[in-house]
């Protein structure tokens, strides 16, 4: 009697764990899906003079004294006088006029600060942590491709170490790493001469 109902128990209990199987894997499938890193958009550019760059960014003021950053997509060239020429490859100062350009960021640059920070920590794939001199903490995005001025030498971001200082150019945009409609900003952006590396401003972060 005990022996057929240990059996009895023994086969109720497999059949749930083989009927339970299906599920649980299926739900392990839907945890792998990923999202697109960047999504490009097509950007047309009447007029505008380049004030920042580095890397594959590029800030640009627009003819009506807007100011905008561009995350060029991979590859991308940007006709200069008629020369398509790489985002990393153009200056300050350079003109650029009904060009069309793929971007996998656009949005409008709201303040630019000048820094010295202190290297907390490197995040991968592309953020640093800062300390600044007055004792605050922030993250901040490179752009991609860009290198960084250290002591003279110009290294790459996976090669910055807690304690390196590095001198840079920030940008806060109206919306970070993500596409953003036209957006008005009084006054006119104070665009001083750009020093070091270009920044884009993340918020603040702890050690």
């Amino acid at each position: 009697m005990q022996t057929t109902l240990a059996r009895h128990l023994t086969h109720s209990v497999a059949t749930v764990v083989l009927l339970a199987a299906p599920a649980i894997l299926a739900q392990q499938t839907t945890t792998t899906t990923t999202t697109p890193q960047g999504v490009q958009k097509d950007i047309n550019i009447e007029s505008a003079e380049v004030i920042y760059v580095s890397g594959d960014s590029v800030v640009l003021r627009n003819s009506d004294g807007s100011v905008r950053l561009l995350g060029v997509a991979p590859d991308e060239k940007i006709s200069v006088n008629g020369t398509p020429t790489a985002p990393r490859d153009l200056k300050p100062g350079t003109q650029i006029t009904k060009a069309h350009v793929r971007s996998v960021q656009t949005s409008t640059v709201t303040n630019v600060t000048q820094i010295d920070g202190t290297v907390v920590r490197f995040i991968t794939p592309n953020s640093v942590i800062l300390r600044l001199g007055d004792g605050t903490v922030n993250r901040y995005t490179i752009p991609a491709h860009a290198t960084i001025s250290v002591g003279g030498q110009e290294v790459r971001p996976n090669q910055l170490r807690a304690g390196m200082t590095v001198s840079a150019t920030v940008v806060q945009t109206s919306q970070q790493h993500t596409h953003s409609k036209d957006t008005t900003v009084s006054g006119s952006v104070p665009t001083p001469p750009q020093k070091g590396v270009l920044l884009l401003f993340m918020g603040p972060a702890k050690e």
